[in-house]
């Protein structure tokens, strides 16, 4: 058996994380001014387990496809338009269940990565992860997502900080990390705006950026030239394989405690309503992730000592006329998932039980794999997942 499908052997306490779940009613938290991060209070972490926490963000992608794959009410609409491909797409990804279609769009998620840990979020079960926010656009979801709570404040995509604390910033602060040990490398400046608080919080890397220097290398420094010289479709977002490559190499020369990986061609192909492009880009993130996921179990520093938390800023809407934008007045666009995998989640798979999670929950659960507790950052932070489950033994 592989280190990649060893079975955990204690799975309580954090192992039990997210095992059930309860809904969580919560008001809309008010704006807050921004917060100092505090000294931490710890609270007791499952021996010689996690000591390394990978966040992957995929920005936009649907719960339609992650649970069902092709989506074939999107697809007719996509075969409207004049460069559309869904005849390959279908020939790829089609299947007769939703099962067999999330399989053929993303095997590595679901044939390697989620009999090792758990997926939450499929609404077919009455499954649900939530947007809070009020807006459901990609800072507001990734302020929400590293802060612990919507931020009233925080209504759309400015190139600005808004000073509150984040995951990444306290766990640095409570573990006594190096600057270099906590890390953000993203294809778009949206993440390095979200990821802290501060500029100098810890290592930040942007749509163009170079790693720096010491931490940088040779190989690192040709990829970063890479990416400010291939096209985006968009301005403001560089090429994911570019910078999945450049996170890669990272974390094999600098083995980061916490890196925040936030890949965004998901979302520019969706804004530009190409299905096909859409679909072939997360059957290539999935690719991107299995080999991620191989690099860790093939690291000491790594295997057996990481979890890794994959999910998304927002979802989108349901039907073909508007799948490609998300917003507030859009249906869908406050759905959204997650996945889960190290030494300290059972293995469960797709989770089916009815509840409710939020997005805001994501701070507090990637800290407690550290040890920590979110109510040391901001008392008034969504408690992280296991704090609301009963706990079976």
């Amino acid at each position: 058996m592989s280190a990649g499908l060893r079975v955990k052997p204690c799975a309580r306490a954090v192992s039990l994380l997210l095992r059930s779940w309860l809904l969580v009613s919560l008001a809309f938290p008010c704006a807050a001014a921004p917060l100092a991060v505090p000294a931490p209070t710890p609270i007791p972490a499952p021996p010689g387990h996690t000591r390394n926490v990978i966040l992957v963000t995929l920005d936009g992608v649907r719960v339609q496809e992650v649970f069902g794959g092709l989506d074939e009410t999107i697809a007719v609409h996509d075969e409207q338009q004049v460069y559309s491909d869904m005849a390959a797409m279908r020939a790829r990804f089609g299947g007769a269940t939703p099962e067999a279609r999330r399989e053929a769009l993303l095997p590595n998620f679901w044939k390697t990565l989620a009999p090792l840990g758990m997926v939450l979020g499929n609404p077919a079960y009455g499954n649900h992860v939530k947007v809070q926010n009020r807006v459901q656009w990609s800072t507001p979801g990734y302020t929400e997502m590293l802060t612990g709570q919507p931020r009233a404040e925080v209504k759309d995509n400015e190139h600005r900080r808004y000073g509150y604390p984040t995951a990444l910033e306290q766990a640095r602060a409570a573990l006594g990390l190096g600057y270099q040990q906590v890390a953000q490398i993203g294809s778009s400046d949206t993440y390095k705006r979200a990821a802290a608080g501060r500029d100098d919080a810890f290592l930040m890397v942007g749509t163009y950026d170079s790693v720096p220097a010491p931490w940088g290398s040779p190989h690192m420094d040709l990829l970063a030239a890479l990416r400010r010289q291939v096209l985006g479709l968009w301005d403001e977002g560089s090429n994911d394989t570019l910078t999945f490559r450049m996170a890669q190499a990272y974390i094999e020369r600098n083995n980061p405690r916490v890196l925040w990986l936030a890949l965004v061609n998901s979302d520019d192909w969706a804004h530009s309503d190409r299905y096909d492009r859409y679909l072939a880009y997360l059957h290539l993130a999935d690719a991107l992730i299995g080999e991620l996921w191989q690099t860790l179990q093939a690291l000491d520093e790594y295997r057996d000592r990481t979890t890794l938390i994959i999910t998304t800023d927002h979802g989108r809407g349901l039907q073909g006329a508007d799948w490609a934008e998300h917003d507030v007045t859009i249906p869908g666009s406050d759905d959204i998932w997650l996945a889960v995998v190290g030494p300290d989640t059972p293995n469960l798979g797709e989770v089916r039980e009815q509840g409710t999670l939020y997005q805001g929950q994501v701070a507090g659960t990637l800290l407690q794999f550290l040890g920590l507790d979110v109510r040391a950052m901001d008392p008034e932070a969504l408690p992280p997942a296991a704090n609301t489950l009963v706990v079976a033994d």
